[in-house]
C-alpha cells in the first residue's frame, strides 16, 4: 500500500485521485496485474526522489495516492496514469457536499459547471447531486453563471458508496500502459528521434535498456524512468546478435520513412516513427514538454 509507511500515517498528506484508461479494458486478472505494476512504478518513482507517498486501490479504475501537493507533478511522468486530481474526502451526504460547494462559490467568478458521478446505492442520482449543488453555488454567489459546455470553473463530485470526493482541477498524465508491463526492448539514444521512439515504446509498457550516445537526450529520458537501465556497447552489440541475457525482444529505432535503411540484425527492429510527419513528431514533443514543465528543474 505504501512507499515506506501505512495509510494510518498519512493524515498529513493530501489525497490524489489517479485515473487510468487502457488498463481498465483488460480482463480482471490482467487488470489486477497491471494495477500492481503501476503501483510499484509509482512507489519507485517517489522513492527515487526521496518523496513520500501512500497508495490504496478503491474500485475499478481508481487508485488513491497520498502525498504532499508539491510532489504531485511526479504523477505526470508515470506511464499508465491518464489524469490525476487532488481531492477532498467527505462522507457521501449532501449537506457536507454543499458545505464544500459554498467554499468553492466564495473563491470563483465567471461561469461554472457541476459534474457528478456515482457508484453504489444512494437516495439520490448523479443528476440530483448536480441540480442541488448547482443551486447551492448560485444561492451563495448569485453573480455566477452556469455554462455546461465551456465553463471557466468546474466542481467535480465523485460519490463512491459512503464516501464523496470533491475536486476542482484535473491534471494531465501521459496515459498508456505501465512501464515494464510489456517486456523489454533495447534502444540507442543519439538524437531527438531516438528519444521520441523510445518514449513511445515506454508509453506502450516496454522497459528500455539503452545505450546512451547523447547525454542531453539520455538525461531527458531519465525524467520518465528514474531507474533507467543503461547498457554498454558490448551488451548492445550482443542485443543485435540475440545474445543478450535480459530477454530483450527488439531494437527501437528513431528512423522515419525519409531516412529508412535496411538493417541486417538478428532481432526485430521497431520503428515507431516510420509513418510520422515532422508535424506529428513536433506535436508529441509539445505534449512531452507540457508534462515535463509541471515542475521545472526535476
Amino acid at each position: 500500500m505504501a512507499a515506506g509507511e501505512s495509510k494510518e500515517d498519512s493524515d498529513h498528506l493530501i489525497p490524489h485521485l489517479l485515473r487510468y484508461g487502457e488498463i481498465g479494458t483488460k480482463s480482471s486478472n490482467i487488470r489486477k496485474h497491471f494495477e500492481d505494476i503501476l503501483i510499484d512504478n509509482i512507489e519507485r518513482t517517489f522513492l527515487s526522489r526521496n518523496k513520500e507517498v501512500v497508495l490504496e486501490k478503491e474500485g475499478l479504475g481508481r487508485i488513491f495516492a497520498y502525498t504532499q501537493d508539491e510532489n504531485s507533478y511526479l504523477f505526470s511522468r508515470i506511464f499508465g496514469i491518464v489524469s490525476y486530481s487532488p481531492v477532498k474526502k467527505l462522507r457521501s451526504n449532501i449537506e457536507e457536499i454543499n458545505d464544500e460547494a459554498k467554499k468553492f462559490a466564495d473563491r470563483i467568478f465567471g461561469t461554472f459547471a457541476v459534474r457528478a458521478r456515482r457508484v453504489g446505492q444512494h437516495e439520490y442520482t448523479s443528476q440530483d447531486i448536480e441540480d442541488e449543488v448547482g443551486r447551492t453555488i448560485l444561492n451563495r454567489n448569485p453573480d455566477l453563471q452556469v455554462n455546461l459546455d465551456e465553463p471557466e470553473h468546474e466542481f467535480h463530485i465523485e460519490v463512491r458508496h459512503d464516501r464523496a470526493y470533491i475536486f476542482t482541477k484535473i491534471e494531465e498524465g501521459p496515459g498508456g500502459l505501465p512501464l515494464s508491463s510489456q517486456g523489454k526492448v533495447a534502444a540507442r539514444i543519439e538524437d531527438k528521434y531516438d528519444f521520441l521512439a523510445t518514449w513511445l515504446m515506454m508509453k506502450r509498457g516496454a522497459r528500455p535498456y539503452v545505450l546512451i550516445q547523447n547525454e542531453r537526450w539520455g538525461d531527458r529520458l531519465r525524467k520518465w524512468d528514474p531507474n533507467l537501465k543503461k547498457i554498454d556497447r558490448k551488451s548492445f552489440d550482443r542485443v543485435l546478435k540475440s545474445e543478450h541475457p535480459k530477454d530483450i525482444k527488439g531494437l527501437v529505432s528513431g528512423e522515419r520513412l525519409e531516412d529508412y535503411s535496411e538493417k541486417q540484425h538478428d532481432v526485430m527492429i521497431i520503428r515507431p516513427l516510420i509513418g510520422f510527419t515532422e508535424k506529428k513528431i513536433e506535436k508529441y514533443f509539445e505534449i512531452i514538454k507540457r508534462l515535463e514543465s509541471k515542475c521545472k528543474g526535476n
